[in-house]
């Protein structure tokens, strides 16, 4: 990678980093001065980066203005997390039979990384992480498309996490940190491929069902 492209990167998470912890509103503007002054860089990895998030419809382009958050509709959230449902659960009979150890030593990995930070109010740090075990389950299918797709899916349904931790620790409860992950793990031990794909779409359709109700009383976000 070279120093273009790793600072294009650093921006780029940053950014993104910063959207789903809501340092930025949706009637904020972005601006590529305003990244250059934060992150001392140069024009170019700005410029480059927020391209990117244009492409990756996260923000939209304001020509001689700057850039904002894309607005998303309760139908729009709910359509995406409807596909994540069928897709996961699909890449998952896919690669089912070609799940051992090794892959779940994997998933093991990633589910002790989330129990070390329960105590870490940060939204960003638990939904990377959620993104990372789900991610790294479907690409045992060995089919891209899935993968791409999923990667896809999941830079629009961030966009109703930050309500989901952050009611339950308000609250006090631990609900944003529900087991589902290790669930899913001990039904792959189990080779019990109708369980394994109940508790998926259970944690699936858990967030989906949660930001649905969030949304409603919002309109969008």
């Amino acid at each position: 990678m070279t120093d273009t492209n790793e600072k294009k990167t650093l921006v780029y998470q940053s950014v993104f980093a910063d959207i789903i912890r809501r340092q930025y509103s949706h009637q904020s503007i972005i601006t590529e001065k305003m990244l250059i002054d934060k992150y001392n860089l140069s024009k170019s990895p700005v410029r480059e980066a927020l391209i990117q998030l244009c492409s990756d419809g996260i923000l939209e382009s304001l020509p001689r203005i700057g850039y904002r958050i894309i607005p998303l509709s309760m139908k729009d959230l709910s359509d995406a997390l409807t596909l994540r449902l069928l897709i996961e659960t699909k890449a998952l009979e896919y690669s089912f039979p070609n799940i051992n150890e090794n892959k779940i030593n994997t998933l093991k990995v990633l589910q002790q990384e989330k129990e070390s930070i329960v105590d870490v109010k940060d939204v960003y740090v638990h939904w990377e992480l959620n993104v990372r075990f789900h991610i790294t389950l479907a690409s045992f299918s060995n089919n891209k498309y899935f993968t791409q797709t999923l990667m896809s899916l999941m830079k629009t349904c961030f966009r109703g996490v930050y309500g989901y931790y952050e009611n339950f620790w308000e609250e006090g409860d631990n609900k944003g940190n529900m087991p589902y992950h290790e669930m899913l793990i001990e039904a792959l031990e189990k080779r019990d491929l109708e369980e394994s794909i109940k508790i998926l779409k259970t944690d699936i359709s858990d967030l989906k069902s949660y930001i649905s109700l969030s949304l409603q009383s919002m309109g969008s976000i």
